[in-house]
């Protein structure tokens, strides 16, 4: 069956591409494969428990939690959210590695501070906050914005290792695990 979406194929198309490029090989860190790409994670952390945890609808944010990016199961960089639980995690000169994981969905961030400290009536709850990745688009070093319409010609630059920009992504729903 064939992907409805071109974002999709896109997703799929990195995602077998990805099995052609060794699994953390220098994922983020140092010079080993690294592109002119930068990438900006950015969003705000719910202090609630659940499942898809809908940030514009949970009253309170999560201040002051520390959080990692995660690809493959790897810590790649971590940030602490502001007073109001918002974030910005930056990975300047992201490897090709780093591009791979992210667009093949192999990365997620996870809240690594205990939900009580958001909150004291959460103190019995156990897991962590977790949350995949959403590609918002790139921004070029023009001025110009590509939106997920060039989806397809970003994954042919990852490859290639030529991509320039700024790859701009946010959490999607948080959820306990």
């Amino acid at each position: 069956m064939a992907p409805k979406s071109p974002v999709l194929a896109a997703l799929l198309l990195v995602a077998v591409a990805a099995g052609q490029v060794p699994r953390c090989a220098g994922l983020g860190l140092g010079a080993s494969g690294s592109t002119n790409a930068s990438v900006v994670i950015s969003g705000v952390v719910p202090c609630s428990t659940g499942k898809n945890i809908n940030v514009a609808t949970t009253p309170a944010p999560f201040p002051n939690a520390a959080m990692q990016l995660v690809c493959n199961g790897r810590a790649v960089t971590g940030v602490t959210t502001d007073g109001s639980g918002s974030f910005v995690m930056s990975i300047p000169d992201a490897s090709k590695d780093m591009l791979t994981a992210l667009m093949g969905n192999q990365c997620n961030v996870v809240v690594t501070t205990p939900l009580v400290a958001c909150d004291a009536s959460l103190a019995g709850v156990a897991g962590t906050l977790t949350s995949p990745l959403k590609f918002l688009g790139i921004s070029t070093s023009s001025g110009s914005g590509l939106d997920l319409g060039g989806i397809i010609g970003l994954i042919g630059q990852i490859i290639s290792g030529l991509v320039g920009g700024i790859l701009n992504l946010a959490p999607q729903a948080f959820s306990l695990v």
